[in-house]
């Protein structure tokens, strides 16, 4: 907020009670003056004596956001977060809609964790399209939040505006991995190093992935194997085996007899099962 645009506005409204001994053009510069402190304070990190010259300023008058908003903002550089939102807040029932104070409400809530977030962000983006702060803000919360299917749009949209940015495609390679999506995390890793082709971190990541997608089918596929096998040998018990002991049965004394259950329905799962998983810890699976 610039300081001379608030006071144009101050000299003219009528603000100030008209009771008051000091001349209107008198706390019109003592407005300022405590304004133009906070700022300064502000500026040399000095957060609780700006906090002091924004309520002087408050005092004089509480109908502008500039003092009420340094005091929001001081207090969030102090981690005040329950005054800065309240501070923020204030501004913003002034200022309307357009207020820019949305961001810096969204940024408390964004520390806090709070959900309101969302929409103080969006408000503010709808009114600022290209604040590329906000934008990186909301990318940031939706990734802190694991919201990553929302937070891959967010980096969509950023990188349809430049396609050849390295660090918005490292983060959505990223993301893409974490979401499980790694054919379009390799994707982004490719364009990035056409783009740097002697990223030695790129590479090694592109690898990774690569090599954990090979795990992956490998792991796969012998778990299909493993689970054909039974399903192969439980029709040959009962399409193949059972039928053979009925009809050595027969033969040999002279009748059907009851057979019990084969064992190994049962037992031959816990096995394939086991070695499954030994496999799978000791990074034994086969290659296919």
């Amino acid at each position: 907020m610039k300081i001379l645009k608030t006071v144009i506005i101050l000299s003219a409204l009528v603000l100030f009670s008209c009771g008051s001994d000091i001349s209107y053009e008198q706390q019109v510069k003592n407005y300022t003056f405590y304004v133009n402190n906070s700022e300064s304070l502000i500026k040399k990190e000095k957060y609780k004596d700006a906090i002091r010259q924004s309520n002087s300023a408050i005092e004089i008058t509480d109908t502008l956001p500039i003092a009420i908003y340094l005091k929001g903002l001081a207090s969030y550089k102090l981690d005040w977060f329950e005054e800065a939102e309240d501070n923020f807040s204030k501004v913003i029932e002034i200022e309307g809609q357009t207020s820019k104070a949305y961001k810096d409400r969204a940024k408390v809530y964004f520390k806090t964790g709070d959900s309101d977030f969302i929409d103080d962000i969006d408000i503010f983006i709808k009114n600022y399209p290209n604040d590329e702060e906000a934008l990186k803000l909301k990318r940031d919360y939706l990734e802190n939040k694991e919201d990553y299917d929302e937070a891959i749009t967010e980096y969509n949209l950023a990188i349809s505006k430049n396609e050849n940015d390295i660090s918005l495609l490292t983060k959505r390679a990223d993301l893409y991995f974490k979401n499980g999506n790694y054919k379009k995390s390799i994707k982004d890793l490719e364009q990035i190093l056409k783009l740097k082709p002697d990223d030695e971190s790129i590479k090694a990541k592109k690898n990774n992935i690569l090599s954990l997608m090979n795990n992956n089918s490998n792991r796969n596929i012998f778990l299909a194997i493993l689970i054909s096998f039974y399903l192969i040998y439980v029709v040959i018990s009962f399409r193949v085996l059972k039928p053979l002991v009925n009809k050595k049965a027969i033969s040999q004394i002279g009748g059907e007899i009851e057979i019990s259950k084969d064992p190994l329905i049962l037992i031959l799962p816990i096995i394939l099962g086991i070695t499954f998983f030994t496999l799978l810890f000791t990074n034994s699976i086969p290659n296919f």
